[in-house]
């Protein structure tokens, strides 16, 4: 079924630099799903939580890499989401980050391009 592809140093660069084009595309979109379902889930009492949530894609050791998580800040900043993603000993996780991959896991997977 295979067939034999056999390019000199610089095809395979350039084939290199092509895959790692569409994958961090891919992931740049499955990151902004991500962190459109992390806002939608997250609590709403000031709005600054929601403003916080980001994602990036960075290449890390030659592999495409998505962040979603919430900013960090010297000063100020929505330094409580993790009181309430993972609860404290007086009061119980209200998580909204992890969901919101864990319940979206197909459609990040289609995003990205993976097959089942």
């Amino acid at each position: 079924m295979g067939g034999r592809f056999v390019a000199d140093k610089q095809g395979q660069q350039a084939l290199l630099d092509q895959v790692t084009r569409k994958a961090k595309a891919n992931m740049e979109r499955a990151v902004d799903y991500a962190v459109g379902q992390a806002r939608g889930r997250a609590p709403r009492r000031t709005g600054l939580l929601i403003t916080e949530i980001d994602g990036e894609v960075v290449l890390e050791d030659g592999a495409v890499v998505g962040r979603v998580g919430v900013k960090k800040r010297k000063k100020g900043g929505a330094f409580y989401w993790r009181f309430l993603e993972l609860g404290t000993r007086k009061m119980a996780a209200k998580p909204f980050l992890r969901p919101a991959l864990f319940s979206n896991l197909r459609e990040i997977a289609r995003i990205l391009g993976v097959k089942r």
